[in-house]
């Protein structure tokens, strides 16, 4: 079954700065560094190919993104644009990663996942494959993980899989 959570503050630290990676063209209430947003977004791969009828522009080998203090790495990363405008980003590693500062003088938020997506229209971020989300001692682990950011919504495991339950842990203050 679905494990639906409602996140507190510290739990939005977490996801919200990962999604802020995703959210290159998309304005919405993230918890990251301020200056992040306006920082320009550079992409380094192995090779870059964009195929204009498809929409798709594909990155390969040791893809690296990063906007101010985000960094994300994968082995591969496709950006799927239609009408100028992007509709989903897929990272795939071994695994891929992901890195926010949050804000300053605050831990570091990490991921890790086999692949990610994210949706900019609707602001939604999965993890999948082994996913695993991380601020200092806390975690969460699971299948899939997904983030609402607009509904400020997260979700972690899968319908009807016993393929792997959902791992939480909150350290004590």
């Amino acid at each position: 079954m679905m494990q639906k959570k409602r996140l507190t503050p510290e739990g939005r630290y977490v996801l919200a700065g990962l999604a802020c990676g995703w959210l290159w063209s998309l304005a919405g209430p993230v918890h990251a560094l301020n200056s992040d947003s306006r920082q320009p977004i550079d992409i380094e791969a192995d090779s870059a190919t964009y195929e204009e009828r498809k929409g798709e522009t594909l990155y390969m080998g040791n893809v690296k993104a990063a906007q101010g203090s985000l960094e994300v790495r994968g082995d591969r990363m496709v950006v799927h644009d239609k009408g100028g405008k992007t509709e989903k980003i897929v990272v795939t590693g071994n695994p891929m990663r992901l890195k926010q500062t949050p804000e300053a003088g605050k831990e570091d938020i990490r991921g890790t996942a086999l692949r990610s997506e994210y949706f900019p229209v609707t602001g939604i971020l999965i993890l999948y494959d082994q996913a695993l989300v991380w601020q200092g001692q806390n975690s969460t682990a699971s299948d899939r993980i997904e983030y609402d950011i607009k509904n400020g919504l997260f979700k972690a495991g899968t319908t009807g899989s016993a393929r792997q339950r959902v791992h939480v842990r909150l350290q004590s203050k």
